[in-house]
Formats: C-alpha cells, sequence, structure tokens
C-alpha cells in the first residue's frame, strides 16, 4: 500500500511539472504571437504610411505635369496655388503631408529651388553677396573644386590636398551636384550647410527643437536655424515651361516664316530677330533695353516690336536647346525678401518696389516686362535684374510624410524634381 501510494504521489509531480511546463509553453506562444501581430500591424502601418507619402508626391508631380502642358497664362501664383490645394491628402487609411519651413514658420506645398541661387552659376560676385559669413579661403576652395584645373588659386586647394587626407578623395573638378558635397570641400563645415536642419529635409523636426535631448544640437526655440542649404540650390534649371504649354523656340534654330506665324511678326521683324539671336553676344535682356530697330540697324526696314509681342517672346522662347540649358535663375516671385536685400546692396528702394510689384500684380511679376513698370529704373539694372531672376520655376523639393491613420507611424520621403520637359523627371529621391 505505501509503495502504490509513492507511485500515485510521483505520478501527481509529474503532472503537475508537465503542466506547468505545459503552461510556460503556451504562455512563451501566445506571447510570441502577440508580438509577431504587433509587428506586422507595424508593418502594414508602415506600408500605408510609405505608400501615402508616394500618393502624395506623384500627386503633386501630377499637378506639376498638367500646368505645364495646360498653364494659367500670365499667373505667375497659379502653380504655386494648385500644389498648396493638394499639399495634404487622404488615401484609404493613411494621409499624405508636404510642407517646407522658411521665414520662420511652415509653409504648405513643396519647396521652390528657384527661390535659391545657384552655386554652378558662372557669377561669382553673386555668391559672395549671398553668403555673407563666409570663413576666410572658403571661396577659392570652392571655385577650386569646380573648375577643371588642378591650378589652386591663392587661398584654394586642388588635388593633391584632397588625396593627402587620411581619407582621401578626389575634387569634381566640374559642377556640384548636391549641397551636401559642399562639405567634402576644405573650410567647408557640415553646419554651415545644415544649420540645425540635420537631416536636409526643410522641416523643423521633433529632434532639431529639442535642445540636447537629441542629436543635433540646436535652439529648443521653435525656429529652425537654416544653413546654407536654404539659400544655395545646384538642381536648377533655365528655359522650360512656357505660358503656352508648347516647348521653348531656340531663336538661333527657327526659321523666319514659322517665327511670324508664331508671333505675328512682320517678315523684317522675324529676320531682324534671328540675326539677333545668331550674333556671338546675344542676350534677350537686350530687347528690353532697346528697340528692334535700332537692334538691326535698320531705322526704315523695321517695325519696333511691340510690348504684347516682347511678352510672347520672353515666355516662348530662348537662345538654347533645352538639353543645353543654362543652370537656372531666381523666381523674382518666390525668393525670400532677407535674399533680396542681400542680392541688391543699397537698393533698399529698388527692393521694395519689387516686393510691392509682385504683391500688387495681378498674378505676380509674369513677365520681364513688369520690371519695366519700376518707377525711375534704369536700364543698366533691368538688364540687370533679367540676368539673375526669372519669372516661372523648374525644380522643386517635395518633403512628403505619409502618416497611417491607425498607429501614427510615419514615413518621410523627399525628392526633387525638374518640369522643364515633359514628362516631370525626377533628380533625387530619398527616403527617411
Amino acid at each position: 500500500m505505501s509503495n502504490r501510494h509513492e507511485h500515485r504521489g510521483s505520478v501527481i509531480v509529474i503532472a503537475l511539472w508537465a503542466l506547468g511546463i505545459a503552461a510556460i509553453v503556451t504562455s512563451s506562444i501566445q506571447i510570441f504571437a502577440h508580438r509577431q501581430t504587433l509587428l506586422g500591424i507595424e508593418v502594414r502601418d508602415r506600408i500605408q504610411a510609405r505608400w501615402a507619402a508616394r500618393a502624395g508626391i506623384e500627386t503633386n508631380i501630377a499637378v506639376m505635369a498638367d500646368h505645364t502642358a495646360q498653364p494659367t497664362p500670365y499667373d505667375a501664383f497659379a502653380l504655386v496655388t494648385n500644389l498648396e490645394y493638394v499639399a495634404i491628402g487622404d488615401i484609404g487609411d493613411a494621409s499624405w503631408d508636404i510642407r517646407y519651413y522658411a521665414d520662420g514658420k511652415d509653409w504648405a506645398g513643396p519647396l521652390d529651388e528657384h527661390s535659391k541661387f545657384n552655386i554652378n552659376s558662372d557669377d561669382n560676385s553673386i555668391f559672395i553677396l549671398v553668403i555673407d559669413d563666409m570663413a576666410f579661403g572658403v571661396l577659392d576652395a570652392i571655385l577650386d573644386w569646380i573648375d577643371e584645373d588642378d591650378e589652386p588659386r591663392l587661398l584654394g586647394v586642388e588635388r593633391d590636398y584632397y588625396l593627402s587626407l587620411e581619407t582621401s578623395y578626389e575634387p569634381r573638378n566640374g559642377k556640384l551636384r548636391s549641397i551636401a558635397e559642399l562639405e567634402l570641400i576644405a573650410g567647408v563645415m557640415p553646419d554651415d550647410i545644415r544649420g540645425e536642419d540635420w537631416n536636409l529635409n526643410y522641416r523643423l523636426d521633433p529632434n532639431e527643437n529639442d535642445g540636447g535631448e537629441s542629436l543635433p544640437w540646436d535652439e529648443p526655440d521653435d525656429f529652425l536655424e537654416t544653413g546654407w542649404a536654404a539659400l544655395l540650390t545646384t538642381s536648377t534649371v533655365d528655359g522650360g515651361a512656357t505660358e503656352s504649354g508648347n516647348e521653348r523656340i531656340n531663336l538661333k534654330k527657327i526659321d523666319s516664316q514659322s517665327l511670324q506665324l508664331q508671333f505675328g511678326l512682320e517678315p523684317g521683324q522675324a529676320d531682324a530677330l534671328i540675326t539677333f539671336a545668331k550674333s556671338g553676344d546675344a542676350d534677350l535682356a537686350t530687347l528690353l533695353t532697346q528697340t528692334l530697330r535700332s537692334i538691326s540697324g535698320d531705322t526704315e526696314g523695321v517695325t519696333n516690336l511691340t510690348d504684347e509681342q516682347l511678352r510672347l517672346i520672353f515666355a516662348e522662347t530662348c537662345l538654347f536647346d533645352q538639353h543645353e540649358a543654362p543652370v537656372g535663375r531666381m523666381n523674382i516671385n518666390t525668393v525670400s525678401s532677407e535674399l533680396l536685400y542681400r542680392l541688391l546692396p543699397d537698393n533698399d528702394r529698388l527692393v521694395e518696389e519689387i516686393l510691392y510689384l509682385r504683391a500688387n500684380n495681378s498674378g505676380g511679376i509674369s513677365s520681364p516686362m513688369d520690371f519695366l513698370e519700376i518707377p525711375g529704373i534704369k536700364t543698366s539694372m533691368v538688364s540687370f535684374l533679367y540676368g539673375l531672376f526669372d519669372t516661372h520655376s523648374n525644380v522643386y523639393t517635395i518633403s512628403c510624410t505619409g502618416k497611417s491613420n491607425g498607429s501614427g507611424v510615419e514615413q518621410e520621403i523627399i525628392v526633387v524634381v525638374d518640369r522643364s520637359t515633359l514628362p516631370v523627371t525626377i533628380l533625387e529621391y530619398r527616403e527617411q
């Protein structure tokens, strides 16, 4: 009897152990399954957020393409208004938000790259005006990085210097391909380029407004201290979008009859315009300061262009093929007032007149002809403004955040797009 009771006791103990082990295994499986479920939900929500961001970008690209093919004539703000309208949207259980930070606040829509100066421009004197806090010798180093030779300027450095570094690399010896590339140049620090916008998304992120709690170091003042990236660009392109939606005409390659039909010109006007365009130093700015009759030298056989004809010529023509387009000029309608004051030092009155003109003209400054409306402006200044400013933009940076409505998971996509030709081209794409 004693042995039988001992055997029963052992069976009970083993059974209890088995039940305990089974309970532990079951609990582990449940915890694992729960974690896998949460992981699956997070992956699903992240996919939703990513495709919502993509949807926002594709919507913006579609608006740009539509506006390029069917623009609103002589309305410099029509595209901006349309892009603001689609800056926020929903798709399924997710949403997108497109915005950028400038002048101390958020703005709906993509960032106009033509509101900044293209550092690849040949006009170095303008670059000095844009960046007024450069360290001594940095400009020479930047110019040495861009030029094609290996001869250093007085305060610059060339290939030998970069190859002597512990982590060596070659200088570009060509046009910069991104603003971040400036950080490779001797004397340029990352803080110079980025400021507090460490990921260069042109938005005030939480980690850029929390003091020392997380990198980068910043002031928790709800204000994004931007670096050179807010003033400089490498992606803008001239030419592109027209008022009619047609391809821009190269005056050097069009025949007289086609030009007459296109703009309603007289034969003498068309011939004189083509002869002018094919001259070695032709610049359309000349048409703002001189009459066609004086340009052609024919004081009797050539009729001067009307204001409407001139508007059409500036809106529809150029002196280059689009695949050979020079770097883009700044958009007089979107460049900041701060940058305008820097670009036009000792011309505060002129800056105020420009700001008044673009704010009070219906459709903004829609043609270089509008510069002539500025009271007391000199012809030399009209030419200067035309060489520096355009009235439309081709390249935009779209910083789009997709968000899952359920969990709040976010995914950010940043693209740089060019609408100077159709279809719209994506120049840069990154997710973060």
